[in-house]
C-alpha cells in the first residue's frame, strides 16, 4: 500500500521523509494539489454498496484509491492554480471537494486531517484547548477596542509584568508570506491603532529558554534553544546565533500534550513553550504543520524516522 505525500515541489523536509519511507520499502506518491486539474487526474466511483474505487494519476505515478494507506498533508497548494482567473474560484471549490472528498472516502490514516488542520490554525482555540488539557497559558486578549487594550496593559503593569503583541494568524498573506515577530509592548503604548484590526496582546512570560516539543503520534522530541542574546522570538535569530539541544520533559507535560492532541484530533504538532525562570513551561502555540528538520539536524533526534514510521503503518 502507498503513502500519499501532499506538498509543494520544493520541500526538503518532505524529501527527507520520502527517503526514509523508500528505505523501508514503502511505496510513496508525492504531488501538489495545485497541479489538479491539469497535471494530476482523478477518477473516483462510489457504488451503491458504499465501496469506493478509483485512482489518482500524477507526474510521479498512479495509485488506486483503495491502495492508499496514509496521507501526509505537508505543504499542499490549492487545486485550480493553473486555470484561468475568471473560472478559478468555482473550479477550485469543485476540485477541492472532489480531491479531499475522495481521499477521505478511502479510510486512509491522516497526518493531519484537513478539518483538524483548519481548526488548529485558530490561536484562540489553541489557547483554550491547551488550558483544558492542563497546560499553563499566558493571559491573552484579542481586541479591536483601544480602551480594553489599555486596561489589559494596566492590569499586567500593576501585577509587575508587561505585554507582548503578536499576530493572530502568524503569517501575513503576501507572496512570499511574511512572518511577523512577537514584540514587546512599551509602557507608554498608544493603542488607538487596534481599532483598525484585531490585535493579540499577551502577558509576557519572563523566560530563561524556549522549548520546541515536536510530537509524532505517541513519540515526543524535546529541543531547547540557547540564544547567545536574549530574544522574544527565536524564529528571527540568525542561524549562528542560537544552539538547539535535545532534552527531557516531565510526565505531566507529556500527558497534557497528548490530551491536547486527542482533542485536536492531530497526529503531529510542533509545540512552542516558554520556560520561565522557575523552569515551568508556558504554552505559546501548537503548529500542526510546524517545521522540525532544523531541530533534528542540530540535535540528532530521529523525527524524520518517526514520521516515516507512523505513515508506514498499514491501515486497518
Amino acid at each position: 500500500m502507498t503513502v500519499l505525500v501532499l506538498t509543494c515541489e520544493e520541500d526538503v523536509t518532505a524529501d527527507a521523509v520520502v527517503l526514509q519511507l523508500r528505505r523501508r520499502g514503502v511505496p510513496v506518491l508525492r504531488f501538489d494539489p495545485a497541479e489538479f486539474p491539469g497535471r494530476v487526474d482523478l477518477a473516483v466511483r462510489v457504488i451503491p454498496d458504499g465501496q469506493v474505487t478509483g485512482h489518482l494519476v500524477t507526474p510521479g505515478g498512479r495509485v488506486a484509491l483503495e491502495e492508499i494507506r496514509s496521507v501526509w498533508v505537508r505543504r499542499p497548494g490549492t487545486p485550480g492554480a493553473h486555470v484561468s482567473a475568471e473560472q478559478r474560484a468555482w473550479i477550485t471549490l469543485e476540485c477541492e471537494r472532489a480531491l479531499w472528498g475522495a481521499l477521505r472516502a478511502t479510510g486512509a490514516r491522516w497526518m493531519n486531517d484537513p478539518d483538524a488542520l483548519e481548526r488548529s490554525r485558530h490561536k484562540l482555540w489553541q489557547l483554550a484547548t491547551a488550558a483544558r488539557a492542563g497546560l499553563r497559558v499566558p493571559d491573552t486578549l484579542v481586541t479591536t477596542d483601544p480602551g480594553e487594550a489599555a486596561r489589559f496593559q494596566k492590569t499586567h503593569a500593576d501585577a509587575g509584568s508587561g505585554l507582548v503583541v503578536k499576530s493572530v494568524t502568524g503569517r501575513h498573506p503576501q507572496d512570499p508570506p511574511l512572518t511577523l515577530p512577537t514584540a514587546a509592548v512599551p509602557p507608554d503604548a498608544d493603542f488607538t491603532g487596534v481599532a483598525a484590526c484585531a490585535t493579540c496582546l499577551q502577558q509576557r512570560v519572563p523566560k530563561r529558554t524556549d522549548l520546541r516539543l515536536t510530537v509524532v503520534g505517541d513519540r515526543c522530541f524535546p529541543a531547547y534553544v540557547t540564544p547567545r542574546t536574549p530574544t522574544l522570538d527565536w524564529r528571527f535569530l540568525p542561524a549562528d546565533a542560537s544552539t538547539w539541544v535535545a532534552g527531557e520533559v516531565g510526565g505531566a507535560l507529556r500527558a497534557a500534550v497528548r490530551r491536547y492532541l486527542q482533542e485536536a484530533q492531530l497526529a503531529y504538532a510542533a509545540f512552542d513553550f516558554a520556560i520561565d525562570e522557575q523552569g515551568d513551561p508556558w504554552f505559546l502555540e501548537a503548529n500542526a504543520g510546524g517545521q522540525f528538520l532544523f531541530a533534528e539536524i542540530e540535535t540528532g533526534m530521529p523525527m524524520t524516522e518517526a514520521i516515516a514510521a507512523w505513515l508506514a503503518i498499514r491501515r486497518e
